[in-house]
């Protein structure tokens, strides 16, 4: 998976280019790198791209995540479930959701908090931890998927959720407090809006056989991207025989096994041309690819340029 932008409070980002590569381990595509610090596990990103649409690939985590689309068109994949973000909304994501998010128009502008539920829990057991946190962690209860423009509760949102970008970003004495208070009168809007999902309703749930079957096979593409993956190793990685995982693996992401597997390799060496001074078959051929032809030709469909032309805008 590929995050890129720029984090708001202390990174050396450069906003508009993909920063941050090599930063994320993962683990069945489940992130691994630690937001913010362990006194306080928050961190705000910022995300500018003018010059290609943006992309992070399927990945996971135990924060939770809020994200605002502020400029340009979104299709986010939760669940391997598709639904759009149009510009201005915020979008909710639980605490183990697999996710993908890709920008449909350029230029583009979004925002991304992500945090440990943790910091919010109280030392004393009160209703607040009984009626929200609790549930929030165990899964009994979930945040709302969206909540875009003119709907409840949005402007009072909106209002918590710039605060925290600029508490993040500025770091006055005391922004640790600022973030974790906008923070709960986030979750206390919901409250009292009614927004929480509860009862099994909203996201499909994290432990759906399905979503494991997926997530173990993205784990295999994450670990051997850069050598020969055959249909049949990725059909065996999901415990299925090739015939049926085919069809299950186009109806659960769009594309087929190989188109999936050609286009993470592909956004890796993408990130690697803007990274790296490496030679253009090198990267090439360190991404799995066995053909320089053939690489130059898919490049060309994703990107809509040559490796060489995309590599130019550095």
């Amino acid at each position: 998976m590929m995050r890129r932008g720029k984090r708001l409070s202390g990174s050396t980002g450069v906003a508009g280019r993909r920063v941050c590569i090599g930063n994320m381990q993962k683990e069945g595509y489940r992130e691994l790198t630690e937001h913010g610090t362990a006194l306080l596990p928050v961190q705000a990103y910022s995300f500018h791209e003018n010059y290609d649409r943006f992309f992070v690939s399927h990945h996971w985590h135990e924060e939770i995540e809020l994200l605002y689309f502020e400029k340009g068109d979104f299709l986010l994949e939760r669940n391997m479930e598709q639904e759009e973000a149009g510009e201005g909304s915020l979008v909710f994501l639980n605490r183990s959701e697999l996710h993908q998010i890709s920008g449909r128009t350029v230029p583009s502008i979004h925002h991304a908090i992500v945090f440990d539920l943790q910091i919010l829990k109280f030392e004393r057991y009160d209703m607040a931890q009984a009626s929200v946190l609790a549930p929030l962690w165990n899964g009994e209860c979930r945040l709302p998927r969206k909540v875009g423009s003119g709907e409840d509760g949005y402007e009072e949102l909106l209002a918590a959720y710039r605060a925290i970008l600029d508490a993040c970003g500025q770091r006055r004495p005391g922004w640790y407090l600022a973030v974790k208070a906008a923070l709960l009168f986030m979750l206390a809007v919901m409250e009292e809006k009614s927004l929480f999902l509860r009862s099994g309703r909203g996201a499909l749930a994290e432990s759906s056989y399905q979503v494991q079957d997926i997530k173990r096979v993205l784990k295999y593409i994450e670990g051997h991207y850069r050598e020969k993956v055959t249909l049949a190793e990725m059909a065996g990685a999901a415990g299925m025989n090739e015939q049926y995982f085919c069809r299950f693996f186009r109806k659960m992401t769009g594309k087929t096994p190989i188109t999936y597997l050609n286009d993470y390799r592909l956004e890796h060496a993408a990130e690697e041309l803007l990274a790296r001074d490496a030679k253009i078959m090198e990267i090439c051929y360190e991404n799995g690819f066995e053909n320089i032809s053939y690489f130059i030709k898919k490049f060309k469909e994703h990107k809509g340029m040559t490796p060489k032309e995309y590599r130019s805008r550095k």
